[in-house]
């Protein structure tokens, strides 16, 4: 954990964010935390097409009616990522860990995000098989992130940073902490 540590406080926020692209894309995350509260997003295909630009969704019109069907309700019915992550397997025979940590973090935006670039940073890989087995070693691999996140973020250090971003995005000081923090940690792919 130290080394994370170590290599997150050799990044400089503003040159790490100087490019239009990354700019751009801290942009539409708040367009999307802005219109979520707002919209049905079943229905509505601006919602959609910016949600599924940001985070990359290529998947077929099926999948999606599930995933935003899924997603709207979130905001009436409690969900963890553990039941959305069975919900979602049920009804489509896949293991989205990745998508679903994605339709949590939009729910709750204190939630972490399970992406390629978290599990590389935090030297943390998915499990290879499938099913059931799959969904326990997700939901395992998820609860040692957010555990991750929730001791990262009582780090003066990292709190250090969490203020630099704001002070370099103060526009943006309103995000959650642990979306900047996973914005630090996305940008640091290799």
């Amino acid at each position: 954990m130290k080394d994370i540590f170590n290599r997150i406080m050799e990044i400089d926020i503003k040159s790490l964010f100087s490019e239009e692209k990354k700019r751009k894309g801290i942009a539409k995350y708040a367009e999307i935390l802005q219109a979520f509260p707002k919209v049905d997003v079943r229905e509505d295909r601006g919602f959609q097409k910016k949600f599924n630009g940001f985070y990359r969704v290529r998947r077929n019109v099926e999948w999606q009616k599930i995933y935003y069907s899924t997603m709207q309700q979130g905001k009436t019915v409690p969900l963890d990522f553990e039941k959305a992550l069975r919900d979602f397997y049920n009804l489509t025979g896949r293991v989205e860990a990745s998508f679903v940590s994605k339709l949590i973090h939009t729910l709750d935006n204190n939630a972490p995000i399970l992406d390629a670039f978290v599990l590389q940073n935090l030297g943390k890989k998915m499990p290879l098989c499938q099913g059931e087995r799959k969904i326990e070693g997700a939901v395992r691999i998820y609860s040692e992130i957010a555990q991750w996140y929730r001791l990262a973020l009582l780090n003066n250090a990292i709190q250090t940073k969490i203020t630099e971003f704001d002070l370099c995005f103060p526009e943006y000081s309103w995000f959650s902490r642990t979306k900047k923090l996973d914005f630090l940690l996305w940008q640091m792919r290799e």
